[in-house]
């Protein structure tokens, strides 16, 4: 009777470690951040941009107009398995009081292309040249052309966010500054502050 007890006893302990074990392999593994993502995230957000018409040095425009103003964000971050993604987004601005039409307001679609890297819960992302494109929706600058691929439009650097472990949160920062190039008009120049919140839609 008591060898039956404690065999019953052992095979009981047994079956608590494995399901221990299997309860903890599972939480471990609902904590692993993925390497690549697949999907859309629906964002908002906001900024500010410094612009000059003759470009920037050691971040101060160079002779010639400048101005500046406040951004804000609506729109979606697809992200596909292989490592590349899109950002598609309605952008409204207030600008002033140098730019073409001094202390004017508007809004364009702008979107570009990108690859993305996964470490932890970091993503880090890489501008695709010739994906950059802007057309002016409402407002005074609709009166310039579009900026369409294969625009000349060059990021100077990379650029950062992060991810929930379950893959259901994003956020993007742009800063450092962040400086983009738009030779489509010339020696134009931006260096802007951004940041986007989002989630998973799809």
């Amino acid at each position: 009777m008591k060898d039956n007890i404690k065999k019953l006893a052992v095979f009981v302990m047994i079956i608590a470690l494995a399901i221990f074990m299997a309860v903890a392999t599972a939480s471990a593994d609902g904590q692993k951040y993925r390497k690549t993502l697949q999907g859309e995230y629906a964002f908002i957000g906001s900024g500010a941009c410094n612009l000059a018409a003759n470009g920037f040095d050691n971040l101060i425009p160079n002779e010639g107009p400048a101005w500046m103003g406040p951004n804000f964000w609506e729109g979606v971050y697809t992200f596909n398995r292989n490592g590349k993604g899109k950002m598609e987004s309605q952008q409204c601005y207030n600008e002033g009081p140098d730019s073409a039409v001094p202390y004017s307001s508007g809004c364009g679609l702008l979107s570009w292309e990108f690859e993305y890297e996964i470490c932890g819960g970091e993503i880090t992302f890489t501008f695709i040249p010739g994906t950059y494109s802007l057309v002016y929706t409402v407002g005074p600058n609709t009166a310039f052309p579009p900026i369409n691929t294969p625009s000349r439009t060059e990021f100077d650097q990379q650029w950062t966010g992060r991810i929930s472990p379950d893959g259901k949160n994003l956020f993007v920062f742009y800063g450092g500054p962040f400086l983009i190039k738009i030779k489509d008009f010339g020696p134009f120049e931006a260096i802007c502050n951004t940041v986007h919140q989002g989630f998973r839609t799809k």
